[in-house]
């Protein structure tokens, strides 16, 4: 999370831990990073612990960085503790902020551990405000998602556009450029098809990878493709959260038994019972059925009238 990041120096361990952070192989991270762990400065340790809270494994975070512990890893810390306990969010974002405020963030790793924390609690805005003016990939991709979720591809793409001139081949421009393409719909899609094409030719095929592909031949109403690459991806892992909601989507589209996406759906809520879906989800069936009672009410207070 340096901010001077060297992309040329494939042949470092720390530049193949991020690299299969960012693609979405958590666990190809991690074995990177172990085998060095005893003796690895807090940059490289902290692909690893971010790797460890993507797939659900807060606990390691918590076992290994102790409260105390004096180098930027504390952040990810309070990042595993925002995740578990978001009746603390506030607290924990006062801590993180003040940190932010009062000392140079050498390796980045505060920065960004506060703007992960604004975007799990929907707080897109602020985690803006923390990451603004950096030059830093990490920090202007994270950015970028932020400003997709705001509904801005304008400001999106005008930040691509800054991170190619830092570095157009790196990981995290490519992934943004297609990030955006995606989001400008489809004369834009087979662009983002081919970035994630290239990557997994490139390191290996990682659901995250799968899921943009998949995304592209279900805008461009490719279904049997779409189909094709979610089971691929589901192989990887059978849980994944993205997956199973392209699935449910791809079900939708292609005309499917109610039953298919019914199953998908029961998937989320075992295994992402918190998650903005599930709970969205839940909140508009909620509203759903609040509607169909008061107009059951009035109907009924109209024929009794009557």
């Amino acid at each position: 999370m340096s901010r001077q990041q060297n992309e040329e120096d494939t042949n470092s361990v720390l530049f193949d831990a991020r690299n299969e952070y960012y693609i979405g192989n958590y666990m190809g991270s991690i074995n990177f990073v172990l085998p060095e762990q005893g003796t690895a400065g807090p940059e490289l340790l902290s692909y690893m612990y971010l790797s460890y809270l993507a797939i659900d494994s807060g606990r390691i975070v918590a076992s290994d960085i102790k409260e105390g512990n004096s180098t930027p890893l504390q952040a990810l810390r309070l990042v595993h503790e925002a995740f578990e306990q978001p009746s603390r969010t506030e607290e924990l974002l006062e801590k993180l902020t003040d940190k932010v405020a009062g000392e140079e963030d050498e390796t980045n790793i505060w920065h960004l551990a506060t703007a992960i924390v604004y975007c799990h609690d929907g707080q897109f805005e602020n985690a803006l405000k923390i990451l603004h003016g950096s030059t830093n990939l990490e920090s202007m991709a994270l950015s970028v998602q932020c400003l997709l979720r705001l509904q801005r591809v304008d400001l999106a793409k005008q930040l691509v556009a800054k991170m190619q001139e830092i570095s157009d081949d790196a990981t995290l421009t490519q992934l943004a450029q297609a990030w955006v393409a995606l989001a400008q719909g489809t004369e834009q899609m087979q662009d983002a098809f081919h970035i994630y094409q290239e990557f997994c030719e490139k390191f290996k095929p990682t659901p995250a990878l799968l899921n943009g592909q998949a995304v592209v031949h279900l805008g461009l109403e490719r279904y049997e493709e779409a189909d094709s690459v979610l089971r691929e991806s589901l192989l990887k892992k059978h849980n994944d959260y993205d997956t199973l909601i392209n699935l449910m989507v791809h079900a939708h589209l292609t005309g499917k038994p109610t039953e298919s996406i019914t199953r998908n759906l029961e998937q989320l809520r075992q295994f992402y019972p918190k998650s903005d879906f599930v709970t969205d989800l839940d909140k508009k069936s909620a509203e759903f059925d609040r509607l169909c009672l008061q107009y059951d009410v009035e109907g009924g207070e109209k024929l009794l009238a009557i």
